[in-house]
Parts: structure tokens; sequence; C-alpha cells
């Protein structure tokens, strides 16, 4: 198993989030077409959008010196919410997606699913350097 460091995956998670954001944003409109036909473009591209400030907020978190939980955390909570909730819109609104549509959101939601342990290792390491 590769071991990453917390400050590692969190820019690593940064980079990823936003060239994601900034594929959806340059390309919302063929976005929309392949992968949930019958999206307005504007959704696709301010998803895009907050995808990649949520990246400028993680990557500041990773160019700390040190970590903070309550920082570490609210990534954390994001990426879960993202891991609860984009298989539950696909089940809810399975004939909105392409295959496609539907293989990119599993692959793009394992990806953060990682990232989510190495966040999840990294606040149980904070946890347990700080004095009770």
């Amino acid at each position: 198993m590769i071991n990453i460091n917390l400050k590692t995956g969190l820019m690593i998670n940064a980079v990823l989030t936003g060239i994601t954001g900034l594929g959806l944003v340059l390309f919302a409109e063929l976005s929309a077409i392949y992968l949930m036909p019958g999206a307005p473009v504007w959704l696709i591209a301010t998803l895009g959008v907050a995808l990649i400030l949520f990246a400028v907020d993680v990557g500041l978190i990773a160019r700390w010196k040190s970590a903070s939980a309550l920082l570490v955390g609210f990534v954390f909570a994001a990426d879960l919410l993202w891991v609860v909730g984009v298989p539950a819109i696909l089940m809810l609104m399975p004939s909105a997606f392409t295959a496609l549509g539907v293989i990119a959101s599993l692959a793009v939601t394992a990806a953060v699913g990682c990232f989510a342990l190495v966040e999840w290792q990294g606040l149980k390491a904070i946890g347990s350097s700080e004095p009770a």
C-alpha cells in the first residue's frame, strides 16, 4: 500500500479537483452533451467554478506549516459529502446521465474517496498529537 502524508494528499486533491473544475468550465457544453444530456450548461459551468474554488481552499490548507484539525475536517466533510452524494444522485436520477456520465462520476467519486481516507488518517494523527 502506498503511504501518502496529509499535506501531499491534500495537494494532490487540490490539483486534481482544480483540473476537473477547469475542464468543466472550459468544456461545459460538451460535458452536458456527453455526460448529462438535458442539463443546462450554466449548471455544469457553475459546478466547475465551485470545484475550482474548493481546489484553491484545499491547496491553501495543504500549504500551511501546521495542519489544522478544523480545516482538514472541513475538507474531509466536503469529500465525504461528495462520496455519499454522487451515488445518491445517480440512484435518484439514473436517466439523467449517460453511461459515460455514470462511469466518469463514479471514477471521480472513487478518487475523492481515496482523498477522504488520507484526510481521515491525517485527522487521526492530528488528534493524537494535540494535548488533551
